[in-house]
């Protein structure tokens, strides 16, 4: 009787012991990542729990294929510089150019297009139609951002007449005091940032052109340094392309225009700010 009683409890034990390992398995098996990147509202922001909308995009597309996603917010150019070094796994929103190809693998569709406008002060009187155009105007541009390939070839030759500085608020304060004429923004960052840091009677002095200078596709890069990321990569891909299809990455979208709605006041231009959220859900091929 003793050695049945015994037995039991050993076989409950056993069972007991199997379903444990089965349910610790997959959590011990689950992998996570860093991704390297900086502050720029509302795409990445650092102080929201999900980063901003652009990091719940990727955070959820990793999810899919059973992949923690950790943030290391540094400034943009040290966040492309770790990921292509390995000391991150990858960075992200960023073009697709030649001389990033030989070291990162970039997602098979974007994560975002941005639409890029210029801001200037109310009282210009600006209009533009090529590159060619701006030749006396005093043009502000971030430290280390990147326009377009005819942006920075006029920027090296010296046609245009581009400063930069080292963050987009020392530009806004420099367009309301009219220290420069104009300043290449993508439109939804732009307004984001005159919205949480300037104040009412600032932002009244700011609008911008409506013809974008360039609207170009982003993307997650994963960094060549590391023979296993090219797997790494294709497992992105797969999670992304199960978020597209479910819909979450249209809600995603549509619960950012809800929330941008309450918070900004573009009058004319609310109409481009809208299109450019509304179509991203469905951006699928890269453009120059």
């Amino acid at each position: 009787m003793f050695t049945i009683f015994t037995h039991g409890i050993k076989r409950i034990v056993t069972i007991g012991l199997f379903v444990f390992l089965l349910a610790i398995i997959p959590a011990a098996q689950s992998k996570t990542i860093t991704l390297a990147a900086d502050n720029w509202e509302p795409y990445v922001l650092k102080e929201e729990q999900e980063h901003g909308i652009i990091s719940e995009v990727i955070t959820r597309a990793f999810a899919n294929v059973g992949i923690n996603v950790d943030y290391h917010f540094v400034p943009w150019a040290r966040a492309l510089d770790m990921a292509k070094k390995g000391a991150v796994e990858g960075t992200f929103l960023w073009y697709k150019t030649p001389e990033r190809m030989p070291f990162f693998y970039f997602s098979d569709e974007p994560l975002v297009k941005f639409s890029v406008v210029f801001f200037h002060h109310k009282d210009l009187k600006f209009n533009w139609e090529s590159l060619d155009d701006l030749t006396e105007y005093k043009i502000g541009a971030p430290i280390g951002s990147y326009v377009s390939t005819k942006f920075a070839e006029y920027e090296k030759n010296g046609v245009l007449n581009i400063q930069r500085f080292p963050s987009d608020l020392i530009l806004f304060k420099m367009l309301i005091k009219n220290r420069i004429d104009i300043f290449p923004q993508d439109i939804i960052v732009g307004y984001q940032e005159l919205n949480n840091h300037f104040s009412d009677i600032a932002k009244q002095y700011i609008t911008n052109h409506p013809k974008p200078l360039t609207q170009r596709d982003a993307y997650l890069l994963i960094s060549k340094s590391n023979p296993k990321n090219k797997k790494l990569m294709a497992m992105f891909n797969k999670g992304f392309s199960e978020l597209k299809q479910s819909g979450e990455y249209s809600q995603l979208f549509k619960t950012a225009i809800k929330n941008s709605n309450k918070k900004f006041d573009i009058s004319s231009q609310r109409e481009l700010y809208t299109r450019v959220l509304t179509e991203n859900p469905s951006v699928n091929s890269p453009k120059e």
